[in-house]
């Protein structure tokens, strides 16, 4: 299977039910959709994840740069989540 990115990760994901694109590179992945901060449209982004008991954690750590990923700034604007 080749390299999925961005938005050719969320259409594959969902395509398949999560059969291509819930595994990557050893890594589980979820879809996370917020809502946009400033447009208050729906944004979807594939984002590893773990699982500590029954929690997802998730690390906004935006590759190690020092800003937060926009995802995370929608999802302390707004919580309710997909």
């Amino acid at each position: 299977m080749p390299e999925l990115h961005g938005r050719e990760h969320v259409e594959r994901y969902r395509a398949t039910d999560g059969e291509e694109g819930h595994y990557w590179r050893e890594a589980l992945v979820l879809l996370l959709t917020t809502t946009g901060r400033k447009s208050d449209e729906k944004r979807t982004t594939p984002l590893l994840y773990g699982r500590r008991g029954d929690d997802v954690v998730l690390i906004a750590s935006n590759g190690g740069a020092p800003a937060h990923p926009p995802w995370y700034l929608n999802l302390k604007a707004d919580p309710e989540v997909e």
